[in-house]
């Protein structure tokens, strides 16, 4: 097994209660697959999650994007300003 961490910010951050969260999976898998366990996990992300980018090291990423090894997400969500 391998882990993928999961960074949250802003609303995500709130309402997952925690900004980092780490799965223990079997890779290779996609993003998307990774991202349906952790709603398995934090379901209250749910309704959050569409709305996010995804990012790894400095490049926002796919969901079809393949992890084969330990990875760190971090899950953006939109930012509005005023």
């Amino acid at each position: 097994m391998s882990q993928v961490t999961f960074e949250f910010y802003g609303v995500l951050a709130d309402v997952a209660e925690t900004t980092e969260y780490t799965l223990e999976i079997k890779l290779p898998t996609l993003l998307a697959d990774a991202l349906a366990t952790l709603v398995t996990d934090k379901p209250q992300i749910e309704a959050h999650l569409e709305r996010c980018a995804c990012a790894i090291g400095d490049s926002i990423v796919r969901r079809d994007t393949v992890l084969s090894q330990n990875t760190l997400v971090a899950l953006l969500p939109p930012v509005a300003g005023g």
